[in-house]
Order: C-alpha cells, then sequence, then structure tokens
C-alpha cells in the first residue's frame, strides 16, 4: 500500500495473475470507479514480492489468509495498526494513512499531479489536488522555522 498507493480494498482484491514479476508490473483491477490500471512495481519490492509468492498458500488471492481465504478489510486494517506500534509510531495510522502518504510524497518527488492521479485511479483531478497543498505543509512549516538571514 504504501509503495504503490494502493487502497486497501485493491490490497485485498490483487490476485496472483494480477502480478508481473519479469515486468515490473501490478495491474489493480476494477478500483473505485472500475478503472483497471498498471503500476510499476517499485524494484526493491520484487524480490519481496517473489518471496512471499513462493511461500504463500495456495490462494485466488495474493494475500490471504494462512488457509488461502480473502483477507478481510478489517483485518489489513488492524495489521497496519498493530504493526505502527511495533514500529514504535505513535500516530493514528490506517492503510489509507500510507496511501496519503505515497501521494504527498510522489508529489513533493515530482510535481507531476496528472500522473499521479492515474496511479492513484482518480477521474477527477481535483481529488487529486488535496496531495498538493499537503506536500505545501512542509514548505509552510520551513518558512515559519526560518529565522531569517540576519
Amino acid at each position: 500500500m504504501l509503495n504503490c498507493g494502493l487502497r486497501v480494498s485493491e490490497v485485498v482484491n490483487l490476485r496472483p495473475g494480477n502480478i508481473n514479476l519479469t515486468k515490473g508490473k501490478l495491474r489493480v483491477e476494477s478500483g473505485k470507479g472500475n478503472k483497471d490500471r498498471d503500476l510499476a512495481i517499485p524494484e526493491y519490492l520484487t524480490d519481496l514480492f517473489d518471496s512471499w509468492r513462493k511461500r504463500r498458500p495456495e490462494s485466488n488471492f495474493f494475500f490471504s489468509t494462512l488457509k488461502g481465504k480473502k483477507l478481510s478489510i478489517k483485518y489489513l486494517q488492524q495489521m497496519v495498526k498493530r504493526y505502527a506500534g511495533k514500529a514504535g509510531i505513535n500516530k493514528r495510522i490506517s492503510p489509507h494513512t500510507l496511501r496519503h502518504t505515497y501521494a504527498t510524497q510522489y508529489y513533493k518527488q515530482t510535481k507531476d499531479i496528472e500522473t499521479l492521479r492515474r496511479i492513484l485511479g482518480h477521474s477527477d483531478i481535483s481529488t487529486t489536488t488535496i496531495y498538493i497543498t499537503l506536500a505545501n505543509f512542509d514548505v509552510e512549516n520551513g518558512m515559519k522555522a526560518f529565522k531569517g538571514v540576519l
């Protein structure tokens, strides 16, 4: 979720056939608004995906329970919260927080709102523009912290 900007529903519905590690591609089928999209899998994640692919239980879903059943959205939300706590993160963290983090960091680094819109699967650019505001908080906070030249 964090490194691809996926919605929690897209993660739980991901199928083994949606992942092509040779090409480094991940296909999100019928995400929100029934818009399929292809995303690049960051190179540093391909080994992790491959490792999981080799040991995961037989299932119609790429990420599943140990018995091969579909993960519930609630379970994945609880998992994110649990791992955030183990990592010592004291803020409220959810799968959507990870998506927001991805989008904000992507925009900060590229300033490419149109590509971000397509990555996130938004049909309307106005939905994506919230990340411009979030990315600009750093500028505002930096300016407040600046003591001046003199």
